[in-house]
């Protein structure tokens, strides 16, 4: 990819990115201080690199030291955008579960007699409307 196709992309993503946080980013990275390092006929720069094959796109959070206002504000705005966790249909009332374990006890002291998988599965199949 040469230079200006490389620019172009880069400018295409920073125009469609919606993220305050991660646009606040690049504009601290950008603002930065530059180390430059010949590499060739070309200046190289490490620092003001964004482009990276093999990394992770998201900013470090060890780059940076948070106080303890900012880490509150950044953990209240991920749990507001987290749906509350509703009951769900897979869930068991108290009622199946006493039952559940009534029945648990009963195969442990002997009191009822286990089936085969098979026999079980079958069982459960005749019961399908």
């Amino acid at each position: 990819m040469d230079l200006k196709t490389l620019k172009l992309e880069l400018l295409e993503r920073i125009a469609n990115l919606e993220d305050e946080a991660r646009l606040l980013a690049l504009k601290r990275l950008l603002d930065g201080p530059p180390s430059y390092a010949v590499s060739g006929d070309r200046y190289v720069s490490d620092h003001l690199s964004i482009v990276r094959e093999g990394q992770s796109p998201y900013l470090k959070l060890e780059d940076r030291m948070y106080t303890a206002d900012e880490v509150r504000k950044l953990v209240d705005e991920v749990l507001q955008a987290v749906p509350p966790a509703e009951a769900s249909d897979e869930e068991l009332s108290k009622e199946e579960l006493t039952e559940l374990e009534r029945r648990h006890q009963a195969r442990l002291s002997g009191q009822s007699k286990g089936s085969p998988r098979a026999e079980s599965m079958a069982r459960l199949r005749s019961r399908r409307p």
